[in-house]
């Protein structure tokens, strides 16, 4: 695919989320489909926005698809996979929005669609020639997609806890599989990366703190979604698929860790491992700096880090490995010490989330 395609693509998908982001803001205030008093936030605020995000998405993608990128057997097989997984997530994220599903139902579908899209993916990519499994590998590889799936789809839902992190986060991934899939030669992903991160980098004008709109569980585990079928279509020409996917890895480490942390206090703490609380990494850091602004930096900051070092890792170099896991080591035990002795009294903690526009009358816990 042409530098001027690409650009203009990225461009596209810009200007759509841009105009898109206060349709989508305007509507949610005209049909009062705005965040609960109950909900993640203690403002009257629309959390719809990830229609905008996926609407600019796709409509970017289609002159993309039909104009740009070649009519090879990879972009037949990944077109499908897209948009019947893509309605999936949707569906699933925009009635969390708008009804709170239990997060049984929510998980139950989520896995459905992580089965979905590594089934349905092996089966087109065997069916147009690209692969050629064995039944013991073909049953392998299924699973280790499908499990990767949920837990990028899951880790991308649960890093959207303040203004503007997730879009942020999104934006650097988007860029380093952009690097990564210009490094393999890969048009599709590149093209993917670059729509995504034009799509959010608008989003972002409008998502940063104090936000105006949320992505909610639509734009969340929709990007979650994307950046799991990135990251394996890097996998699929089956040539250095250990740093490959180790570089992939690298990249989304920020919301992996959120979510790594996340599950290993409350087990540490008797804590039931689904039930939503505010302490997070991104809580806790927000506890520190009182600023969503500051630890918004701090975690792209780091989401910066990583995701050169996942490009370089992609490379074939040992190096930035070592050094991204031994980071990875580092931040995940001193975070998870901090969490598991973290004290604060109740009253400051709600004081410093209702600055930043959380809700924490449901979820904090009282501390004196």
């Amino acid at each position: 695919m042409a530098t001027f395609g690409l650009i203009t693509a990225s461009a596209l998908a810009f200007f759509l989320s841009f105009v898109f982001t206060p349709l989508v803001r305007g509507i949610a205030v005209r049909w009062k489909i705005c965040e609960k008093p109950n909900g993640r936030t203690n403002r009257d605020i629309a959390h719809i926005g990830g229609v905008a995000i996926i609407g600019a998405i796709l409509f970017t993608l289609i002159p993309v698809f039909l104009l740009y990128l070649p009519d090879d057997p990879m972009n037949r097989a990944f077109v499908p996979i897209l948009v019947a997984s893509g309605f999936l997530t949707f569906f699933l994220g925009i009635i969390d929005d708008l009804r709170s599903l239990h997060y049984l139902y929510k998980l139950f579908f989520q896995i459905v669609v992580s089965i979905c899209v590594s089934a349905g993916g092996l089966l087109l990519l065997e069916h147009v020639g690209i692969t050629n499994l064995s039944m013991p590998a073909a049953v392998v590889a299924f699973c280790a997609a499908a499990v990767w799936m949920l837990g990028i789809t899951t880790s991308f839902n649960l890093i959207d806890g303040i203004d503007g992190l997730s879009s942020g986060l999104a934006l650097i991934a988007a860029g380093a599989f952009g690097a990564a899939g210009h490094l393999y030669g890969q048009p599709i992903v590149v093209a993917l990366s670059l729509v995504l991160a034009g799509a959010v980098l608008a989003f972002l004008r409008y998502n940063f703190p104090p936000a105006k709109i949320l992505m909610g569980d639509s734009g969340s585990l929709f990007l979650g979604l994307i950046f799991g079928i990135i990251s394996l279509l890097l996998i699929v020409p089956g040539k250095d698929i250990f740093f490959r996917a180790a570089g992939s890895v690298i990249i989304l480490s920020i919301p992996l860790l959120d979510t790594g942390l996340a599950f290993s206090r409350r087990l540490a703490t008797d804590t039931p491992v689904f039930k939503a609380d505010l302490f997070h990494l991104h809580h806790i850091l927000l506890y520190r700096f009182r600023s969503a602004v500051k630890v918004d930096l701090f975690l792209w900051g780091l989401a910066l880090v990583f995701g050169l070092l996942g490009i370089l890792t992609m490379r074939g170099n040992l190096l930035p490995l070592i050094l991204a896991v031994a980071l990875q080591v580092i931040l995940f035990t001193l975070a998870l010490r901090r969490m598991i002795r973290f004290e604060l009294k109740s009253e400051t903690a709600e004081e410093i989330l209702k600055s930043n526009g959380i809700n924490a009358a449901r979820m904090l816990p009282r501390r004196n």
